[in-house]
Formats: structure tokens, sequence, C-alpha cells
């Protein structure tokens, strides 16, 4: 695919402001360990504990990162604030990483891949920039006329290395990463500002409302080619990823961060079912045995059901996204849905397509 670079017109400084009381803990380092009850006490008060919210909101980075089996274990996910995952072209899956405070320094992000129409609705949403390698042309003619700061392959921050596994293993794609120190650079370098909305206030997990069903493991439909079973560790109160096999991809088990070898663990997870939509306009060779690209129903003014999962709980929730910012998540009885200090992750699936315990 041809490349497709935006250039700022001036460079000025600007620097992320940490947000770690809206957006959870610091992921640099592991929380402490928290034992949280599978079946919380129905007297709990339903209203989540208020998290203090900085003011102003520093403008995120989006990075596209990829999830094909030779992409795994990947680098840098368990320090991003929140994580979108949605299916792609031939039912694998991508990982659109959203970082409002800066990876530390010496940390890889990657391997970084190409863009899809729905990182260009994360964008428009969530507002930053967002750092990928390549799209469709029509992807990258839909970027060509969006308003948002959006870069193809910008060198630095990106670059080729053979240090972390999916590199070593594969090589080319999967070697092209990107490291703290380098977003540190590039993100004074394209002037980011601030954002009008803030992150959820955070429930505690020993706080979690009634009304949810104990469920220790479960798995996300997001496509028959990828099937992530996610596995409730009372011990530090998250949840551990696997991938187990799949009709035509191997198992890889256990997902860790190859920054740290260790699984990467997420507090909250939430699936939002979401209108699944083929975009023939984007299936770059019909002939060829592509699939039609995708585009999902989750920008301004859209709504839906899902789930989520929190504490070893699996509630039932609704969600509604405004003109930005993060959607709303709500209960069935209308209050906020309880959202653990830490990462939050969004599993997009098809509407109808909930998870399976």
């Amino acid at each position: 695919m041809p490349p497709f670079k935006i250039q700022t017109s001036a460079l000025l400084a600007g620097v992320l402001v940490a947000v770690a009381a809206c957006g959870g803990a610091s992921h640099a380092a592991k929380r402490p360990s928290a034992t949280a009850s599978p079946s919380p006490s129905a007297s709990v008060s339903a209203t989540p504990t208020p998290t203090p919210a900085l003011a102003p909101l520093s403008q995120p980075l989006l990075i596209q990162v990829e999830n094909l089996y030779q992409a795994r274990p990947q680098s840098g996910l368990s320090s991003a604030d929140v994580v979108y995952e949605y299916q792609t072209e031939g039912g694998i899956s991508r990982f659109t990483g959203i970082w409002f405070t800066k990876p530390p320094s010496a940390d890889m992000v990657g391997p970084v891949r190409s863009a899809r129409l729905i990182s260009l609705r994360l964008l428009q949403i969530y507002g930053g920039a967002l750092i990928y390698s390549g799209a469709s042309n029509y992807v990258l003619a839909q970027a060509s006329a969006a308003s948002g700061k959006h870069y193809d392959d910008p060198e630095p921050p990106l670059f080729r290395t053979s240090t972390p596994p999916p590199a070593a293993r594969y090589g080319s794609p999967h070697n092209l990463y990107t490291d703290g120190s380098h977003l540190a650079t590039f993100d004074q370098s394209i002037n980011l500002s601030t954002v009008s909305y803030q992150l959820w206030t955070r429930t505690p997990i020993t706080r979690l409302p009634s009304g949810g069903t104990a469920v220790s493991s479960f798995t996300v439909p997001i496509s028959t080619e990828e099937t992530p079973m996610f596995t409730y560790q009372p011990a530090t109160g998250e949840y551990q990823r696997s991938e187990p096999a799949t009709p035509q991809y191997p198992a890889t088990g256990v997902l860790n961060d190859a920054n740290t070898s260790a699984p990467w663990e997420t507090p909250t997870i939430v699936i939002l079912q979401a209108p699944t939509i083929p975009v023939a306009a984007d299936n770059e060779n019909p002939s060829g045995g592509y699939t039609e690209g995708l585009d999902f129903g989750i920008g301004p003014s859209a709504s839906g059901s899902g789930q989520l999962a929190v504490g070893g709980q699996l509630y039932s929730i609704n969600w509604a996204q405004a003109a930005t910012g993060p959607p709303q998540l709500t209960l069935a009885d209308g209050q906020p849905a309880p959202i653990a200090p830490g990462q939050v992750l969004f599993e997009v699936v098809n509407t109808g397509a909930p998870v399976t315990p």
C-alpha cells in the first residue's frame, strides 16, 4: 500500500499531563495484590466511588498494535490506559491502545501495524493523535479527509528492530515498534493540547454493586478465528488473557507483555455489542480472496448493550457514546457501571454476540 504521511505545519512543545487519578493506577509497575470477593454484598451501594479528576486531561496517543499469532507476545499493551480490540479482515483482531500517560521511557510498544476504519472513529471521539503503519487505499482516503491528527509510518517515533520476540522470530512486518522515549519526543513535536472530557469514576472491587453474576472465566466471540479467553485472578483482582486454537490459527496460550515477560492482566473488561458493517469499498482486491473491510457502529450518538467483567463478576450493561470522550456505561437500573481503577479493555463484538462463560 502506498505510504501516506501527515506533516504538522508547526512543531510546538506540548507535554502530556499525568492522569493517573482519572485513568486509574499507573501501569509502570504492577499494583499490589488485592483480594476480591466473587459475591459482593447486596447491601453495597451501586454508586461508584468517585475518582478525583485532574483537569485538564491531556490528549492521548492512539497506537495500532497487531494481534496475529506471529505478533505475540506484544510489547506495551499493559501500560495503555484504555485498549480497544476488534475484528479485522480475515477474522483476526487488532488493538488500538490509548495512552493518556506516556509509557515508561524504556518500554517498547508494538508491533505497530495498519489502521482500520474503527481507528478513525476512535480518533474522532477520543482526540489526540493516531500512529499507524499503512492502511487500505479506502482508509487512507478517509484519513486524509478527517480533521484529526494521524501519522502513517512516522520515523521517528517508529523504528525497525530485531529485539522483541516476535521480531526476532518472524521479522518484517512484525518488527515495527516505538518506545516511551521516542513517544515523549514525538508528543512534544506535534502540539497535543487537552480534551474537554474526563474518564470514568472508579469503583474498588471490594465495593462492587449487586446484580452481577460470579463468572471466573469467559470467552469473547470476536470472530471464529479470534476467541480470547479471560480468567479472573483473585490474588490480583485482574483478568488474565489466553489465546486458544481456532480453525485457522494455533493456540499461543497465556498472553504476556514482552516488556515484563509477565501476563498482560486487566482489571475491567467491557464487551461492547455494536453493529458490524461490511464496507465493500474497502475491499482492495476482490479477485484475490480478500474479505470486505469492516466498520463498527461505535461513533458519536451510537448506543447499545453489552457486558462488563470486573472483580470476578459479570454485569449486563447499556452503553451510549457522546460526541467526544469514553462511552457512558450503565447497569440495568441506570446506575453507572462499576469500573475498577486501572486499565479498561473494550472488546467490540457484533450485536447479539455476548460472551460465553
